[in-house]
């Protein structure tokens, strides 16, 4: 055997370990893939190549020359579909041809295998076997060629387009390694077969420079145009928070699922994708370093979230610039917090102004109520000694109407004291005993309260869990679903559904009161716990209900939420501890 089978030897178990180094730095991603079915091709090759050398019969070396071609067949392709992941071309027609250029390699394939257009016979050289060339070689050399020249085009369009010196210089040593072996390959396994000339092949040598290539580039950046998201991909992927490399340009070169999730997309298309152009009302330039910018994601179904930006320029061990890393963190949950933060803050507020006036007006109130009663009886003494007088009909009549004007002004004057007192039950709360309660009988008994007002227009459905106990201040939370049961009452109007339903949590109860009402409009449902908001009419609502009912709620330490849409009814979900842990009876 010839010395020159080292040579193959050679390529093939350099082949091998580049492609198992270059697969170790990121399986998942699909440019080192790439990569790895490129050089290991190349190994499959070589090791083929070793094989026919080792023949003596010229029939199993022909075979073992028409073997290796499984290996370098698809070289073309892939190497054009590696520069396409590696430089983030779009290049849409580009890419839909990639399934038809690996489909003519897996015809010739086939020929090679089956026909003799191909590989027709070997020649023993004094280094080994030579194969002669079919008719149909040139066409195989010329697609291979073809897509070779496309890849260096692409890693060409890709390097003037990269704004990265380090990411420049991978590219120009790449594009540069495939016109060598364009060179290389094309000459001594090509060209000079197809003219007669049988020299030494090198194409296995050549191509194994690209894995070399490759892998020495994790060796001295640290970093890999091949590899880009293999930075703790595991550990990125369980962040709640949003991260994506971007190149200089501003386009996604790789992001985990949370990113994915807020661009409400799957991650295999993002690469490409400008995060810039899903950003509204960010301040500066996204490539810009920064921290906690906040702004909104627009989604690919055009919802917008709440988020807050921060970004970081990478580089690689040389110090050269190569991306950006754009953290991306979900605000919807801080915005809702600080939102009830400040409807908490705006009712302390309120409650406190509220009390003082209460004061102020329930003095004047008293003593206003103590006269009227007062002269209601004096009036009633004079009306009876003018009766015994025989007094005129018209001073009779006089002093009925009086009786009616004095009776409307106590009314008047008690529904004032009544208002005083929810106000000042607003600001301080309630003093009721607690105790253990069934929510599904104090519901029961809130419905038997509201019966009159809802009469029969009204249909009720009722769907209780059993266990419904929770500890609490049973008349305060009758006055919370009192208020929620007529509002809805009001909401459905002449006819419609109110719907009553009571589930448990692990430790907590849940109380829906749902209508088939007008619905609540998106401009009104943000201030509708909001004391003294109210869209009644003059003189037939104060506005405290809803927000006596949030203030009870949170005393007993739970929540009042409500969802609705315009002329799609109302849900008010109300979630109440089962234990007094959380409970405030201050």
């Amino acid at each position: 055997m010839s010395l020159y089978v080292l040579v193959p030897l050679i390529a093939c178990v350099a082949s091998a370990v580049f492609a198992s180094a270059i697969l170790s730095r990121g399986a998942s991603e699909t440019a080192n893939r790439q990569a790895a079915f490129l050089v290991a091709g190349v190994s499959f090759w070589a090791f083929g190549e070793i094989l026919w050398h080792a023949q003596s019969d010229p029939a199993l070396a022909l075979i073992g020359v028409r073997a290796s071609a499984l290996g370098w067949i698809w070289l073309g392709p892939a190497a054009l579909h590696l520069l396409l992941e590696i430089g983030g071309e779009p290049l849409s027609r580009v890419r839909r041809a990639l399934p038809f250029l690996y489909g003519v390699s897996a015809l010739f394939l086939l020929v090679d295998w089956f026909t003799p257009w191909i590989h027709p016979a070997v020649v023993r050289q004094s280094w080994g076997w030579a194969y002669e060339v079919g008719p149909v070689f040139m066409l195989v050399c010329v697609h291979t060629a073809a897509c070779l020249i496309g890849a260096v085009a692409v890693g060409w369009r890709a390097f003037q387009r990269s704004r990265s010196n380090g990411e420049r210089e991978h590219l120009r040593w790449l594009a540069g390694g495939i016109c060598v072996l364009l060179f290389v390959a094309s000459l001594t396994d090509g060209l000079l077969p197809a003219a007669g000339i049988q020299l030494p092949r090198l194409g296995t040598a050549s191509f194994a420079v690209i894995g070399a290539m490759i892998a020495w580039s994790f060796h001295r950046y640290g970093y890999s145009l091949l590899a880009p998201g293999a930075f703790a991909g595991k550990i990125l992927e369980t962040l709640p928070d949003g991260v994506a490399l971007l190149r200089l340009d501003g386009r996604i070169r790789s992001a985990n699922g949370a990113m994915a999730r807020l661009l409400g997309g799957d991650p295999a298309w993002l690469p490409g994708l400008r995060l810039a152009d899903r950003l509204v009302g960010l301040s500066g330039d996204l490539t810009e370093e920064a921290v906690d910018r906040q702004c909104e994601i627009v989604s690919e179904n055009g919802g917008r979230e709440p988020v807050s930006i921060s970004s970081t320029a990478l580089h690689d061990r040389q110090g050269a610039a190569i991306g950006l890393v754009v953290v991306a963190r979900d605000l919807r949950e801080v915005v809702a917090l600080r939102n009830r933060l400040l409807l908490s803050g705006r009712l302390a507020a309120v409650g406190e102004l509220a009390a003082g006036i209460a004061h102020e007006i329930n003095n004047p109130l008293a003593y206003v109520r103590a006269n009227l009663g007062l002269l209601r009886q004096h009036w009633e003494a004079l009306g009876g000694k003018l009766e015994k007088t025989n007094g005129s009909a018209e001073a009779t009549e006089l002093v009925g109407e009086g009786e009616e004007m004095i009776d409307e002004s106590l009314e008047g004057v008690e529904r004032a004291v009544a208002i005083v007192r929810d106000v000042r039950g607003l600001a301080h709360g309630g003093r009721g005993p607690w105790e253990p309660a069934d929510l599904n009988a104090l519901i029961d008994g809130v419905l038997r309260m509201a019966a009159p007002q809802l009469r029969d227009h009204v249909r009720l459905e009722k769907r209780y869990m059993p266990g419904a106990q929770v500890f609490c201040a049973p008349q305060e939370l009758q006055q919370v679903f009192l208020n929620l049961v007529l509002n809805a009452g009001q909401a459905v109007g002449r006819s419609g559904t109110i719907r009553i339903v009571t589930e448990r949590e692990p430790a907590a109860v849940v109380v829906r009161v749902e209508d088939d009402g007008c619905g609540i409009p998106p401009d009104v449902i943000s201030r509708i716990f909001d004391p003294f908001f109210t869209t009644k009419p003059v003189g037939q609502g104060t506005g405290l209900g809803l927000g006596i009912a949030y203030e009870i709620v949170r005393r007993h330490g739970g929540e009042i939420a409500v969802e609705s849409e315009p002329g799609r009814g109302a849900c008010f979900r109300v979630r109440l501890p089962v234990d007094g842990d959380t409970i405030d009876r201050d």
